[in-house]
This record gives structure tokens, sequence and C-alpha cells, in this order.
């Protein structure tokens, strides 16, 4: 996911062009300033979506908005991106739109104190489209920001278990409904040569995200929302029994060989070149599922729920769910015409990302969509009808937690480190003030 490659030096000088005086008001919730004579925005190299549907809608249903406030798209590597993030807000430079970190925008983030940050929950209200924002992605995003709405939804993702149909149809097996019976089938796919489970052992987190949602299944929907308030920690048995099942499920050969160098899109082609049964994973991997990357064909991958974890707490239609990288909108440069463009996002986003892109969003679908394939439909059905989201695994983790939830997961399924020493590391990094 990126955006278009323009000078990052412009979007310091096309913000600060027209950034009026800093605003007063805090919270960035009902602040409105003075339009930019381009609708700015700076995003990560990495999202490829948010910038082509923008640009798309330019020229379609966003058309006079666009003529109004022209698009000036600029670029950030995602590992610069807060330094430059800071900087422009030092300057008062921030444009209109702006990739940001987490920490910097829940209540009493450094962005928000400065005023950097708009309610995007009130400012849709004030336009009258609360209701194109959907009812899941709201609550998402307000447990994924301490209550706080900061980020427009331009994505809406789900985590479940991508499986290859004809691969299970070739050994009978169906979906599993508890996690005693996923192990079950893996045995028999790793009897028959066949990788069970594709990982990806240089982004750690593909491996990490098994412990989260076990940990979800088996303690329920506030497992780590205990740990990120010090009410539990991650070394008692209770937490620690989720990161003992996926060491052992690499013990027992069921992720990807070689998995501790293995990238992340070579985990991917690894499933799509049908050489893996299985990989947990965002609804994101839609985007690789439906292009020519895909060997197997779209209509050979199934999406299914994590199972349920027999005598757990939680459900097997609790999913771990986000809205996308935050994308903020400055306050002191939302004027009238930025409130229209946020307007006609609201209204016809949903829409053009599921048809353009086979992207889900957080807001609805108010114009008919055709032609999708089965697995983009019965994802559409799942989100539907989820009755309740969960965070992942790292989403209230200090940047160090993160960071060594990553690292380390390579390590915790080839043995190399324990998972008393995997949750022992996390737990200290949760403990520092």
């Amino acid at each position: 996911m990126s955006t278009l490659a323009l000078v990052a030096s412009t979007a310091t000088a096309s913000a600060s062009s027209s950034a009026p005086a800093r605003l007063s008001h805090a919270s960035g919730a009902t602040a409105h300033g003075t339009d930019q004579s381009t609708f700015s925005v700076l995003l990560t190299t990495e999202d490829t979506q948010t910038p082509a549907e923008l640009q798309k809608l330019a020229t379609t249903s966003c058309k006079t908005e666009a003529q109004a406030q022209p698009i000036s798209l600029q670029q950030t590597p995602s590992q610069n991106i807060e330094s430059k993030i800071q900087l422009l807000a030092s300057q008062n430079s921030l444009p209109l739109m702006y990739a940001a970190s987490n920490p910097d925008i829940i209540p009493g983030g450094s962005l928000v104190k400065k005023g950097d940050v708009l309610n995007i929950e009130t400012a849709l209200s004030q336009l009258g489209v609360a209701n194109d924002m959907t009812p899941l992605a709201l609550s998402t995003t307000k447990a994924q920001f301490q209550g706080g709405v900061p980020s427009v939804p331009f994505q809406m993702n789900i985590e479940g278990l991508f499986y290859n149909k004809r691969i299970f149809a070739n050994h009978h097996l169906t979906q599993p409904k508890t996690f005693a019976q996923l192990l079950a089938d893996a045995a028999v796919l790793k009897k028959a040569h066949v990788i069970p489970f594709s990982a990806s052992g240089a982004s750690g987190w593909t491996i990490s995200r098994w412990v989260g949602i076990l940990l979800f299944r088996e303690l329920g929907p506030n497992a780590m929302n205990l740990i990120a308030h010090k009410k539990a920690k991650l070394t008692s048995a209770a937490y620690m029994t989720a990161a003992e099942q996926v060491a052992q499920m690499g013990k027992d050969g069921y992720f990807s060989p070689g998995i501790t160098n293995l990238s992340y899109n070579a985990a991917v082609a690894q499933f799509l070149d049908g050489k893996s049964a299985m990989m947990y994973m965002g609804t994101w991997l839609l985007a690789e599922i439906l292009s020519s990357q895909n060997k197997v064909g779209r209509n050979n991958i199934g999406f299914m729920p994590f199972p349920a974890v027999t005598g757990g707490k939680g459900s097997i239609d609790q999913y771990p769910a986000n809205t996308g990288s935050p994308n903020v909108l400055n306050p002191h440069v939302y004027g009238p015409h930025a409130q229209a463009w946020l307007k006609c996002i609201a209204e016809n986003y949903g829409s053009a990302s599921l048809q353009d892109q086979g992207v889900f969003t957080g807001f609805r679908t108010n114009q008919p969509v055709t032609g999708l394939a089965p697995i983009t439909q019965t994802i559409q059905k799942t989100i539907n009808s989820a009755k309740q989201s969960v965070l992942w695994f790292e989403a209230l983790f200090g940047l160090k937690a993160n960071d060594d939830a990553s690292g380390n997961a390579a390590a915790l399924v080839t043995g190399a480190m324990s998972p008393q020493q995997y949750m022992g590391i996390l737990q200290a990094d949760q403990s520092q003030p």
C-alpha cells in the first residue's frame, strides 16, 4: 500500500504556504480552519490503495470538490513518517490529510494536544453523513484510539484464516469449528507433505497474531485490555498457554519451512502458489488474491473465522479488526472545501473502493457494487454480520513491545526462544512506566 512518488519537501511547501495561524481548539473536534489551495495529502509509500482511490474519485464522484480544491499527493517511507510529521507539526505546516502514529493521536497524544487532529465522528455528524461510517468501523476506531475517532476509515480489515479450497477438498477437510480440529487438520496436511500454514519470520507479526487470536478465544475480548491496564500479566499461566500452543505448532512443523528469513511477500506467494493450505491474515490480503499473483484462482480461496477454543471465553464471531493506517485531518486547514471533500468521501469511498480494488472500508456501500469475486462476497457478509470486534495482539502495546513481539516471533516457533522467555520480554516491556 503506497502513495504516489512526489518529493516530500513539496508537502512542507504546499502546507505552509496557506496555513493559517494556529487555532485554540486543542481537541480538534469542531475547529474549522482556512482552506488550502489544494487538498494536500501526506501518506506512507506503502499505501497504494488510498491515493489511487482518491485520485479516481477526483475524476468521478468528487469531481466538483476536486475542481474547487485539487488533490496534491506526497509520500514518505513508513520508517520516516513519524519524524516527518513531527517536523511539520513543529513548523505549523501539516497538510490537510496526513498519516500518523497511534500514540500521537489518542486522547492526550502530542498531536491532539497541539490541536492538529480533527474529530472525524463529530465532523461527519456536522456534515449530516454520520451514518455513512459503519457501526463496526466506529466501534473499532474507538477501541483502537481509546475512545477517540481521529482517523478517516479508508479500510476495514478483519483477521481470519484464508484457506485453499482445492487442498481442503483433496484431503477431505472441512472448515474446523474448534482449534483442536484445526490442529488435527494441520497434522493431516503435514503428513501429506503440504505446508499447513504460511507465515513470515521476517515479518514476525504474521506469527505473533496467532498468539493474540488464541488469547482472545481462550480469555475473551478483554484479554489485552487487562494487560494494557496492568490488571493481568502476560507471564501468568492463563496467558502463557497461547504462546506455548504457538511454539508447539512450530515444533510440529506446521509453519512455513525456513520461516526465520522468509519475507512477507514470499509467505503470501507461497500461499497463492498453492504450496500451503492456510494463512492467518487480515482481509487486506484480498488485493493480492484478486491480482495476477494468485496462481490457484480467486474462486479457490476461502475465508473462515478463527475456530473456537473449547471452554474458552471468546466467541468465533469476534474478529480482530482495524480500519487501516491512521489518516488524520488537520483542523487548521479544514475549511469549506475540505468539508465538502470529507462529505463526498463518506458518501462514495466505500462503494468505489470495493468496486475498484475489492477493498473494504469503514464507509457504507451507498452505490451498487457488481461483479464481486466469491471470496469478496464472503468477507462482505462476514463483516456485515460481525457482532463484535477486538483489537489485534499488539494494538495496545508500546513501541518496544511491538518491536519485540514481532522481532522474537520466529524464535518462538523455531525453539530458539521459549514461551516463557517470549512472554517475559513482552511483560517487561509492558511493565515500563
